[in-house]
């Protein structure tokens, strides 16, 4: 019997991945690149919310739980490992962020990034396919 191989198996499916899917409305994923085997996740991360105000519970932590919101209009910096998809706020360390000029310690927020660490960027750069986020 001739061994046959199955239309699938001659595609090239990867292209078809889309790292951003999830990524805005609580979809609780991120779109950087995993190492093999979660050794790494790399992905940008849009903010970081505290878990509580004041002594009481912040509900806008939910919303970061994977570090990474497609609306933000900021990027606080690149950490190294990423939980995609669990529900709740875990990981997010190591946070590396690029910058230049005076050296700032302090995030800042989001409506005035320029006093702070944070950067603006546009999705006009923005580049995620499977094993590649730049």
């Amino acid at each position: 019997m001739a061994f046959v191989h199955s239309q699938a198996q001659e595609k090239d499916l990867v292209k078809f991945v889309d790292p951003l899917i999830g990524t805005a409305k609580m979809g609780h994923t991120y779109p950087g690149a995993t190492a093999p085997f979660g050794m790494v996740q790399l992905s940008p991360d849009t903010d970081t919310i505290p878990f509580a105000v004041n002594g009481k519970y912040n509900p806008d932590v939910y919303k970061y739980c994977a570090g990474y919101q497609y609306d933000d209009p900021t990027i606080v910096g690149f950490s190294h490992t990423h939980f995609s998809g669990t529900g709740h706020s875990d990981l997010g360390d190591f946070l590396l962020m690029p910058t230049t000029g005076k050296l700032q310690l302090n995030p800042n927020t989001a409506s005035n990034p320029d006093a702070g660490y944070r950067s603006r960027f546009s999705h006009k750069n923005e580049n995620a396919e499977a094993g590649y986020y730049k």
